[in-house]
């Protein structure tokens, strides 16, 4: 019995027993990027909200400046007016780039219009030819008329200055397309073409995009894309020119249901289903896509089928430019229009990553529960682990909200599963997970807290996925709340979970039950029509009390997996003390 004593300690333990700090930042639509020379990330936002830390745990805010002529920390209204790349090139030649002012650009859509608070989900990379900094920004205006623009930094803190346009939407009338590069791109027009003639986007036509939420990322052969878009005409794809950080004006685009000799290639959405904030990343042979559906409101609004409701969902492909498909072969690409979240959802369309949830570990409790989460970016990092960072809302907190960093992992077909808690420091890698099976088979059975993120959340509700408790059994069966079986596959660190007839693959690891240093078994899991689920091991005082009672000689404390005081043992095997808490390091 004394071996029992020994497992249930070493089923608590700390994976590391050094301390960490969890220090939250505000930071909406946060797009990570790693800056190697003082290894740090880094995560910028809208509203030029972002921040860094060194180890994705403790965060410092900080505000990137803006350069101009005259300026190094210059004001959001004269920023974006005066770009610094005129020329370009195009079939082997310099041509005239217009000289295009975003922010005047913008105003168009309304009267009173303020850039402040129209900066959104700015992307940052390093351009391995220019050996610059480069942040690709939106600069939002209503009725379409947006644009993204590229500006530079030596130093990924900045300051950033406006360089040129990198596409732009809303020319919808007269001649307001003779201020963009349309003309550069697609030869010059008498009159407007009429595809981009109002109205610019419906549930009846596939639409044109409303140019925002850029995402630029490599390719594994070198090459350099920018997915943007939102609702609106969905999602699109350009490729750029390494060289200059801008669209590659020599490649072309046909004119076709899904493509647009403009815009570029439709990858996700259209027919105004909803769905933003696009992000591609290669993670083990593939292309992920992730697109947020939904509102990006915390919900709540009975009266508003948009209000809330944010959710991830993941399609990928072998290719950068698509086809992106989910686990039952669905395109991100719709052919109609349709409600694509909510209880209206009929599709089902993406891997369902997580959505709103409560009532989960020490911290996703109460007024809150997560909720709302979304706009993510992700990273293949370099310690060979893959983080997923995003923002989230909460179950009663109104509009406020902070930055999460979960681990991802691919289970045994590819798909991509997040770590139930937050990243506290495990070191388990991606490879860790292939090779080496990180909770030993004897260790497996147990009673589990089990949440299962379900499609159809009512938003407006406020409704939130909940956990129910199972048995995972020694004989490889599961009871409780749900029955089913579960299978270990020996040597590495993937397992099955099937709750009747569905069957879940995923990944079984330990984490940290977050803000806490104690440790817990856990799993994460997907199934083929895209619902995850997410489990973890809670302790059991009843197996504890079926130990001799010679079995130790000295009191001995025992707490649960939360960090909760059970019981002490004493040489006799008496109980005694019951009630006291466990002070965490």
């Amino acid at each position: 019995m004394k071996k029992l004593l020994i497992l249930a300690i070493i089923a608590m333990s700390s994976l590391d027993v050094s301390a960490y700090q969890l220090k939250r930042v505000s930071v909406h639509d946060p797009s990570i990027v790693w800056e190697p020379t003082s290894q740090t990330y880094y995560i910028f936002g809208s509203h030029r909200a972002s921040a860094k830390s060194k180890d994705l745990m403790s965060w410092t805010s900080f505000t990137a400046p803006w350069q101009t002529a005259t300026s190094n920390n210059a004001s959001n209204a004269s920023a974006f007016t005066t770009p610094q790349v005129t020329k370009v090139r195009k079939g082997g030649v310099e041509v005239d780039l217009p000289i295009f002012n975003a922010v005047a650009w913008s105003a168009r859509g309304g009267n009173g219009y303020n850039v402040n608070g129209n900066m959104w989900a700015p992307d940052v990379i390093w351009n391995k030819v220019m050996q610059k900094w480069c942040m690709y920004l939106s600069i939002n205006g209503n009725d379409w008329y947006s644009s993204i623009i590229m500006l530079t930094a030596d130093n990924i803190e900045g300051p950033y200055r406006y360089q040129a346009p990198v596409v732009i939407s809303g020319f919808k009338k007269g001649t307001e397309y003779k201020n963009t590069d349309l003309e550069l791109v697609i030869g010059t027009q008498s009159t407007l073409p009429n595809r981009y003639a109002e109205p610019w986007a419906s549930t009846g036509k596939a639409s044109m995009p409303n140019n925002i939420d850029p995402c630029v990322f490599y390719d594994e052969e070198g090459n350099l894309w920018m997915s943007y878009g939102s609702w609106s005409g969905g999602i699109f794809m350009l490729e750029l020119d390494e060289t200059t950080g801008l669209r590659d004006y020599d490649v072309t685009y046909p004119l076709s249901t899904n493509s647009d000799p403009y815009f570029g290639k439709r990858i996700a959405g259209g027919y105004y289903v909803s769905g933003e904030a696009s992000y591609i990343e290669y993670i083990g042979g593939y292309y992920y896509l992730f697109v947020s559906y939904g509102g990006l409101a915390a919900g709540g609004n009975p009266d508003d089928y948009n209000n809330g409701g944010y959710q991830m969902r993941v399609f990928r492909s072998d290719k950068p430019d698509g086809p992106y498909k989910d686990a039952r072969g669905n395109n991100a690409v719709y052919s109609s229009f349709t409600v694509n979240f909510g209880t209206s959802d009929t599709s089902n369309r993406g891997i369902n990553i997580f959505g709103a949830y409560g009532e989960w570990g020490n911290q996703a409790n109460g007024n809150y529960g997560e909720r709302s989460q979304g706009h993510n970016s992700i990273i293949a990092a370099e310690d060979g682990r893959t983080y997923l960072v995003y923002h989230t809302r909460f179950q009663n907190a109104g509009e406020s909200h902070q930055v999460r960093v979960h681990q991802v992992f691919q289970n045994a077909k590819g798909w991509l599963v997040v770590a139930p808690f937050e990243y506290t420091g495990e070191t388990v890698t991606s490879a860790d997970v292939t090779n080496s099976q990180q909770v030993s088979t004897n260790r497996i059975a147990g009673t589990y807290q089990l949440l299962i993120h379900r499609y159809k959340l009512d938003h407006t509700k406020k409704e939130q996925a909940t956990p129910v408790e199972i048995q995972l059994n020694a004989d490889g069966t599961i009871s409780g709340a749900l029955s089913g079986n579960w299978t270990i596959h020996e040597g590495t660190s993937y397992i099955d979970i099937k709750l009747g007839s569905v069957t879940y693959q995923g990944v079984m690891v330990e984490q940290t039950l977050e803000p806490t240093t104690t440790t817990t078994i856990a799993f994460t899991a997907v199934s083929t029509s895209g619902v995850s689920v997410w489990g973890y091991q809670t302790a059991k005082a009843s197996a504890i009390h079926k130990m001799n009672a010679d079995a130790l000689n000295i009191e001995t404390p025992v707490y649960d997996l939360s960090g909760r005081y059970v019981s002490s043992i004493n040489r006799r095997g008496i109980y005694i003390q019951k009630g006291r808490k466990l002070l965490t390091r």
